[in-house]
């Protein structure tokens, strides 16, 4: 399986993230500050979230990619090679 979100996309993730963290773990005022000004510098049209969107991509595939098992038929039988 391929997937490849843009930057909108990924901008959606971050948020949906952070809104999250922000509205549902205990944490004090200063991390809540921390999180809105890393979300806020990550902001579509920045060079951050371009980077963010990247980094996402790779993990995102690489999870997937760990935990996929591929599945070949020859000739009647049907062999499965996990994390392929």
């Amino acid at each position: 399986m391929n997937v490849v979100l843009n930057t909108e996309e990924a901008n959606a993730v971050l948020a949906l993230v952070t809104a999250q963290v922000l509205d549902h773990v205990e944490i004090s005022l200063a991390a809540k500050q921390a999180i809105r000004d890393w979300r806020r510098d990550h902001a579509p049209g920045t060079i951050p979230l371009d980077g963010f969107t990247a980094s996402l991509n790779t993990a995102l595939g690489n999870f997937i990619d760990e935990r996929t098992s591929r599945m070949m038929r020859t000739r009647g039988k049907l062999k499965v090679r996990e994390g392929a």
